[in-house]
């Protein structure tokens, strides 16, 4: 059964550009999804942590099991359309003779308004719901460990520049300590220079207790111990970074594309199963039919027990009429109408928060591709500034605080372009993560 038509006029509302109409047979094509986008960072240990959560860790083991359980409770109640038919056999003895028997018995619940299967319909509308939130774990999940794997990247480049940072002051700071000791510069410049070491020095923790904590978080995703993961992300290999551009204009992604993620099938099938609960809440209001029936052998020698002159054959029809319950049917179907309202709800709700999705990490993607260019630009001009700044304290024309300030220019500028190129990648990642995967 299809998502209710209510659902889908409503779904098909709202839509990230201006004026697109999902199903109004748009122009763009888009390509297939793709459930390995994380392959177009070009990272290999990127890729085999994401591997390594995929398969061990536990939010997604529990999911599974939930769809082990959907899918046995479909089996149940599609067990209700069917005959039940049961055996038994029996074997007594008086005081002189035995008597042995043995019997089938048959049963069946005639589904002539169709509330059995509705109920087996809303099991199978649940395990594909259940199946649909597997798929989103899996998203999430991928999402997440890629999420914290650019952080980590980025937390490892900071300490690097850090570090580069505090070596070069370190130099200058020993300069101007040998031009102190023969007279050419104050103890006012010693001491300024030695400021601004022991200012990044004391950076240093956070810094290297930042690229920790970010190792402890991928663990967890990944299943695995802090330490055993240690070892692998020593090596320091700068931010994962995707450079082709994007295969479609996100500007004009519509609903129809957005509704392809997992989380928001789930929605649409959470609709259709309260539906077919409704009907079958309605259909319990009416008249219920069964049929029942046995074959029976008795006789007094085993070896002569199925012989069909000891059969006695029984069928036997039955009509259930709901009387008087005190309206419970009457407010089970109208529990049932709450349900279905509410399902539907959340399924519009999920809708505008996804659209929500793709149009925030769109405005991250976009922002951060415009500043990185001009951003790179200011760190060559930060970079010559300091050059310029240095040689003319040299000469007498400027005081070292000119450089100083030369010099945190450039750390500054390091450290805004290395968190462009993080928040790009991070826009990417919610992109795929918004889209169910890719597009």
């Amino acid at each position: 059964m299809a998502l209710p038509c209510t659902a889908i006029s409503h779904a098909e509302e709202f839509s990230i550009a201006a004026g697109s109409e999902p199903g109004s047979g748009s122009d763009l094509e888009f390509p297939e999804v793709h459930a390995d986008w994380w392959q177009r960072f070009d990272d290999p240990l990127m890729v085999d942590l994401i591997s390594d959560a995929l398969a061990a860790n536990p939010d997604l083991r529990s999911a599974q099991a939930a769809l082990k359980s959907a899918r046995a409770q479909s089996a149940i109640a599609g067990a209700a359309l069917l005959p039940e038919v049961n055996g038994g056999s029996s074997a007594s003895r008086n005081d002189d003779s035995s008597r042995y028997g043995a019997g089938v018995d048959a049963a069946w619940q005639l589904d002539i308004f169709g509330g059995n299967r509705d109920s087996a319909r809303a099991a199978q509308e649940d395990q594909q719901a259940t199946n649909a939130r597997l798929e989103d774990t899996q998203v999430a999940l991928a999402a997440e460990v890629a999420s914290n794997y650019v952080n980590l990247r980025r937390a490892q480049a900071q300490s690097n520049i850090l570090h580069r940072n505090l070596a070069a002051q370190r130099e200058t700071a020993e300069l101007i300590e040998a031009r102190y000791n023969v007279g050419l510069d104050s103890e006012l410049e010693l001491t300024q220079a030695r400021l601004s070491v022991g200012q990044l020095q004391a950076q240093v923790p956070d810094q290297e207790g930042a690229v920790r904590q970010s190792m402890h978080a991928l663990a967890v995703l990944s299943g695995e111990e802090p330490r055993a993961l240690y070892q692998r992300l020593q090596a320091v290999t700068g931010v994962p970074y995707v450079a082709a551009p994007l295969a479609i204009d996100t500007r004009n992604i519509s609903a129809d594309l957005v509704r392809r993620r997992p989380d928001l099938r789930a929605s649409e099938h959470a609709v259709t199963a309260a539906s077919y609960r409704r009907d079958a809440a309605e259909a319990a209001r009416y008249p219920s039919f069964r049929l029942g029936g046995g074959l029976d052998f008795s006789s007094l020698d085993a070896a002569d027990l199925f012989d069909t002159a000891n059969l006695a054959r029984s069928l036997l029809g039955s009509v259930s009429v709901p009387l008087f319950n005190a309206g419970k049917l009457r407010e089970q179907v109208t529990v049932r109408d709450a349900q279905y309202e509410q399902a539907l709800n959340t399924y519009q709700k999920t809708l505008l928060a996804a659209l929500a999705d793709v149009a925030d990490a769109y405005v991250a993607l976009d922002s951060s591709e415009r500043r990185i260019p001009q951003l790179a630009e200011n760190l060559n001009l930060a970079r010559n500034s300091q050059d310029l700044a240095f040689v003319r304290y040299q000469t007498g024309a400027v005081s070292f605080q000119t450089v100083l300030d030369a010099q945190r220019q450039v750390l500054s500028a390091e450290e805004s372009l290395l968190r462009a190129r993080a928040e790009n990648s991070l826009a990417m990642i919610s992109l795929y993560r918004a889209l169910g995967g890719s597009w």
